[in-house]
């Protein structure tokens, strides 16, 4: 079984995670994103005014869930009081890129387009669950 180091690591690889949100009539929203996590804490940047920002703003309270869907299943859910802050700068923009794309396709990546209508979204979750696959373990 993974221990909490193992997590610290995972958490850190380039997984794509889904972002699970509550809209104002109480209808759920879960969405790929891309993430940067550092220091126990969670960033996604996402478009000023997209479906993600209104619900968070509406109610911060999100699940974030970064999952290997290949044996051994692992999945991370972190949960708690989501805050949105300023854009990403261009330093942590192009780590973000670079982390999912690669060096050369993130920087063609960043090189077109533009973060100016955009939002951070902050996660400092309050529980984090830990979900360990039994399916293909052998005894």
């Amino acid at each position: 079984m993974p221990c909490v180091t193992d997590r610290e690591e995972f958490l850190k690889q380039a997984n794509v995670a889904v972002l699970a949100t509550v809209d104002r009539r109480g209808r759920a929203h879960a969405a790929p994103v891309w993430y940067l996590y550092d220091g126990g804490e969670f960033v996604i940047s996402t478009g000023r005014g997209s479906q993600k920002h209104r619900n968070v703003e509406a109610n911060p309270e999100v699940t974030l869930v970064i999952d290997r869907r290949t044996l051994p299943y692992f999945a991370v859910m972190a949960q708690g009081k989501a805050k949105i802050g300023p854009r990403l700068d261009d330093e942590s923009r192009l780590r973000l890129a670079v982390r999912y794309l690669g060096q050369e396709t993130g920087r063609a990546y960043i090189a077109r387009t533009t973060a100016e209508d955009s939002i951070t979204i902050r996660l400092r979750p309050s529980k984090v669950i830990e979900y360990h696959g039994r399916a293909g373990w052998r005894q």
